[in-house]
């Protein structure tokens, strides 16, 4: 395949960076994803965007045959020390190699608060090389028509789209078929997040690729026919859940490690079948 596939290290929510840069590196990948979502799940920490950290997981990579194109860094934009907190993750990417920093925008209510800051934020990562990437549902980037006219709006070639495929899924209660939405989105969108959830008696949780309620086959196509090179991010979150649709909760219950190897290694093969 010419088109990059990474794999997020939200996998081993419970193990450590080092540990998931070790296991990844052991199943053959060569892009990885270091997550940090601000409250949720951090492999980075606010601390560690800095370029004395970003020196030391540059090696960690390097000492791997690892590379990476994409950080996931969610924070929210829209806050007044928002700025200088998202130029730290922006200068932590491009010193890391990554060319792509994906985002949550903020929340719905503050709309004024994210086009205060954008502008500053936009150039920065211009000036930088590196684009940003926002993330569908849940916030001020809701679903469809609105996210386009939305990336239209801002209108800075430095601010596009990351499409999650579980978010419009769990977003919307069901309600949108992530294939068929991404297929309108493509035009605004510089990364993918792949992920599928599977439902049983109401109780949400996100499997393999192939596994799930996705349709691979046919996200596949959207990719080939509208999308050509835009990189594609596995990202499984082992240890969230849902039930009927409501706030998600973390699982006490850490995955073991060989569970992990295996619902990624099924993944990769499967993504890589119908990318083929």
């Amino acid at each position: 395949m010419d088109r990059i596939v990474s794999v997020s290290t939200m996998a081993f929510d419970g193990h450590s960076l080092e540990v998931a840069l070790d296991e990844l590196a052991a199943l053959g990948v060569k892009y990885v994803e270091p997550a940090s979502v601000d409250k949720v799940f951090q492999h980075l920490v606010e601390e560690d965007f800095c370029d004395r950290r970003a020196a030391w997981l540059r090696a960690e990579l390097l000492a791997r045959g690892l590379s990476c194109l994409s950080l996931s860094a969610h924070m929210d934009l829209t806050q007044p020390d928002s700025v200088d907190r998202f130029h730290r993750r922006l200068e932590f990417a491009r010193n890391i190699g990554a060319r792509c920093v994906n985002t949550i925008a903020g929340p719905a209510g503050n709309l004024a608060g994210f086009h205060a800051n954008i502008p500053a934020i936009a150039e920065r990562a211009r000036d930088l090389g590196v684009v940003i990437a926002l993330e569908n549902h849940g916030d001020l980037l809701d679903r469809e028509q609105q996210v386009l006219n939305f990336i239209r709006e801002v209108n800075h070639p430095a601010i596009r789209v990351n499409y999650d495929t579980g978010n419009a899924w769990y977003y919307s209660k069901g309600a949108i078929n992530p294939v068929e939405e991404l297929a309108l989105l493509a035009p605004v969108v510089a990364h993918v997040h792949v992920k599928t959830p599977k439902i049983v008696d109401g109780l949400l949780c996100w499997v393999a690729l192939g596994e799930g309620e996705l349709d691979l086959p046919a996200l596949a196509r959207v990719l080939k026919e509208r999308m050509p090179g835009v990189p594609v991010s596995y990202e499984l979150s082992p240890r969230q859940r849902s039930r009927d649709f409501e706030p998600r909760w973390r699982a006490p219950e850490i995955p073991p490690l060989p569970e992990i190897r295996g619902i990624i290694g099924r993944s990769l093969r499967a993504i890589e079948r119908v990318l083929a």
